[in-house]
């Protein structure tokens, strides 16, 4: 089951990314003989006289073939017969999709789910079970005096706690309706010096407005990203060692991790898939879509490269990237055999 969630979540990745493609070359009129959902054998194929519309046995992805991208191809209103720009706009819209669904994803979720807010009510959420309160205190009470010293709001609490010493602390409370006094015991936390109950406030759920949600979802997505960008630099510089490296094995796993957290935090994993793949494709590397926009920039400001050796480069690119691909997944292999 894992292996098909795995499957699917990167079916969608793949294919959000080639439609981007295939919508953009469609805008620039550019001849697509192609768009495949899935790979390998055809199973179902439409041809409408200028584009086959075919479904794959393989669901993994898919691909456009936009003709003309060929060295040679002297096909009307192909590919490299188009200007800079328009070469740059279908070669950047794959990545724009990935960017797109995550960001979809994450808005739709937040405008769903709404965000937690902390109640300023002196009331337990929960007791933490590592505290010495776990037992003496429960969800719903209302703290009333801590070390007889009145309890107003959330925030009197550590007010009343801060300084002391004590191993225990008298706490009066309102438990369903009845006020009772407890000996409570506190936790020493070392590190700060200071001892506390271990308790939570209690937290309600309030809807984003459309505003709040939007500008909310940008400051996530760009939090990812960054995360994500951190983790390429540390990649390149040598800060992530060989073994750690993950392939399409460990991607697996970790999808199948996440979908027994519920379908709320696999679509949160495929979001950041999503952006990962967005920006791997972004890398000036060849073959990779960065790399044909390295090239296409180049002759936008007027440095002009061979075909034919831009074509071998990529190339190169390709069989450096399958290597890359049968390295990781090894890697994958064997930290699952330890």
């Amino acid at each position: 089951m894992s292996i098909l969630i795995a499957l699917l979540v990167l079916g969608v990745i793949i294919m959000i990314h080639e439609l981007g493609h295939f919508v953009a070359a469609r805008i620039c009129k550019m001849p697509i003989s192609e768009f495949a959902i899935g790979m390998g054998p055809e199973i179902y194929s439409y041809y409408t006289g200028k584009t086959l519309y075919s479904i794959r046995a393989i669901p993994i992805g898919g691909f456009v073939n936009i003709d003309g991208m060929e060295v040679e191809s002297k096909v009307r209103n192909g590919f490299n017969s188009k200007p800079a720009y328009e070469r740059f706009f279908v070669l950047f819209a794959g990545v724009f999709m990935n960017f797109i669904l995550a960001f979809t994803i994450i808005f739709g979720s937040l405008m769903i789910n709404g965000k937690a807010v902390q109640s300023t009510k002196p009331v337990v959420g929960e007791t933490l079970q590592e505290s010495k309160a776990y037992k003496y205190l429960k969800p719903g009470d209302k703290i009333e005096k801590l070390n007889n010293i009145s309890i107003e709001k959330w925030d009197d609490i550590g007010k009343a706690l801060k300084g002391n010493k004590s191993k225990e602390i008298p706490v009066v409370i309102e438990r369903k309706g009845e006020e009772m006094t407890l000996d409570v015991p506190l936790t020493l936390v070392p590190q700060r010096e200071e001892r506390i109950l271990g308790i939570i406030p209690e937290f309600t759920v309030e809807k984003y407005g459309l505003v709040d949600g939007i500008t909310t979802s940008f400051k996530t997505f760009g939090n990812v990203f960054v995360d994500t960008v951190k983790g390429l630099k540390m990649l390149v510089t040598g800060k992530v060692k060989a073994d750690e490296i993950s392939g399409p094995v460990g991607i697996v796993k970790i999808v199948g991790q996440a979908s027994r957290g519920g379908g709320l935090v696999l679509l949160w994993l495929t979001a950041i898939l999503s952006i990962n793949v967005g920006i791997f494709n972004l890398l000036p590397f060849p073959a990779l879509d960065g790399g044909r926009i390295l090239f296409v920039i180049l002759e936008m400001v007027g440095i002009k490269v061979n075909k034919k050796l831009e074509e071998k480069v990529h190339m190169a690119g390709m069989f450096i990237l399958f290597a890359l691909i049968i390295f990781a997944t090894a890697n994958d292999v064997f930290n699952l055999t330890k």
